[in-house]
């Protein structure tokens, strides 16, 4: 593999193109289960407002970062929300904390008390200007331009019936994260994702870090300047019947500066009850809760521990 697949979603959702895209989307999800999206739709300096805003949150001193752990979050599980510091979490048992730092939040919704729901508690502007606003704008730009184009293609290419994905992801739950990899030595350990899908944002750094699992090797992602990586997950190679692929990713970024990462992981509504088109059956809460039990606990993400 010398890149992943390109898929564009203006002509996976265009009148005149949408049939052939879909189907260099079907080859992508069953022969990678990872690949870039074009012309997508999300401006550029939005991107890099939210990195650069996430560079100066991590930048604070640790002291006022860890007001805003878990610890000082509301919401069920505490360990889905807020500061997450170096080597505090455990994508794969073998290989311990991960040399990173986290920030995660979701969709802001103080009145929702379901598990994954919530609302975050983040820095003031005074702390941390324009960090709570760009990516809270960020996630509304992703939630509107990306996520209902591309779920419905995947949806359809598993064989579902036609409004399954805005009954399913309306709305979706999102896991949203901000992750400062340090220069040199920043690590995510080998995993998979347990969602339907996750989208990265991320800078065009030279250094390839993101690494993919494929025919038998660890095969490093270049960035892919104006796109995003898009990756499968768990809960849709499930509902595929395994005809499409969750595949194991790691991050080992050497670089001389650090590496900010914005990636978006969309589930299904938390009440959600699925079935596959063989009948494979779960709710999207057991198996939300299921995985971060696995972290917290040091077990790994996703099918971490089937990873030698």
């Amino acid at each position: 593999m010398t890149s992943l697949p390109q898929i564009s979603l203006a002509k996976l959702t265009a009148d005149a193109t949408r049939c052939e895209e879909r189907q260099c989307l079907q080859m992508a999800c069953e022969e990678y289960g990872f690949f870039y999206l074009v012309e997508h739709g999300i401006p550029k300096e939005q991107i890099a407002q939210a990195i650069e805003a996430s560079r100066r949150f991590f930048a604070l001193p640790q002291s006022i970062k860890e007001r805003y752990g878990h610890a000082s979050q509301i919401v069920y599980p505490t360990t889905v929300r807020g500061y997450r510091p170096l080597c505090g979490e455990i994508l794969h048992p073998e290989v311990g904390g991960d040399p990173k730092e986290v920030f995660d939040l979701g969709i802001e919704n103080e009145a929702d008390r379901r598990p994954f729901a919530g609302s975050t508690r983040f820095p003031d502007d005074a702390l941390a200007p324009g960090f709570r606003r760009s990516l809270l704008a960020l996630q509304a730009t992703v939630l509107n331009r990306v996520v209902p184009q591309l779920g419905t293609a995947l949806a359809d290419l598993i064989y579902m019936e036609q409004g399954w994905f805005q009954r399913h992801f309306s709305p979706p739950t999102v896991g949203q994260r901000v992750i400062r990899y340090p220069a040199r030595v920043g690590t995510c350990a080998k995993h998979t994702d347990g969602g339907f899908f996750t989208l990265l944002l991320q800078e065009e750094l030279p250094t390839r870090s993101l690494q993919v699992w494929f025919r038998g090797r660890w095969t490093p992602v270049p960035s892919l300047a104006d796109s995003l990586v898009v990756n499968l997950g768990d809960m849709l190679q499930a509902l595929s019947d395994d005809r499409f692929k969750s595949t194991p990713h790691q991050v080992a970024h050497s670089g001389q500066t650090d590496r900010i990462s914005l990636p978006f992981f969309i589930y299904p509504d938390v009440d959600a009850r699925l079935t596959s088109p063989q009948g494979r059956a779960f709710t999207a809460a057991e198996v939300m809760l299921r995985n971060i039990e696995l972290i917290d606990t040091g077990n790994g993400a996703g099918r971490a521990r089937e990873l030698q």
